[in-house]
């Protein structure tokens, strides 16, 4: 892996850790795929790995205002472990793990579902599936 390539991965697996840290792995493989989908299908939302994770307001764990924005793994910490794993399959090419989201390219936490994000509610996307806490979309 070139330095390009291994920044790229680090980005990913930092978004994975503190997107869903506290996920099963399950919902950790959806939440890269949600990268990855976007990654393979550039646009607004960005062109590569890092263009895609740090697009301002997309990934909350980047905002400035997150509280997760400033938090990093520690040393012997487990789900670090687990994400950089999980970010190998999903960043390699072909990935060695199925999309289980159905080409999702957003999610949201449910904790938003008595006021969900306007994109989720008209129409131009649509539901694929529920892992741990998200709800996962994929454009209309």
């Amino acid at each position: 892996m070139n330095p390009q390539q291994a920044y790229s991965f680090i980005v990913f697996a930092l978004c994975i850790w503190r997107e869903c840290r506290g996920e099963l792995d399950t919902t950790k493989v959806a939440q890269a795929w949600s990268v990855r989908n976007r990654v393979k299908n550039p646009g607004w939302w960005g062109h590569d790995w890092v263009g895609v994770v740090l697009m301002p307001y997309q990934y909350s764990s980047f905002n400035h205002n997150d509280p997760n924005a400033t938090k990093l793994p520690t040393e012997g910490d487990p789900s670090w472990q687990d994400c950089l794993q999980i970010a190998s399959q999903v960043f390699a090419e072909p990935p060695s793990v199925p999309d289980p989201t159905h080409g999702a390219t957003s999610y949201f936490d449910m904790s938003l579902d008595t006021d969900p994000p306007k994109w989720a509610m008209d129409g131009s996307n649509v539901k694929t599936v529920d892992f741990g806490r998200l709800h996962f979309y994929k454009l209309a």
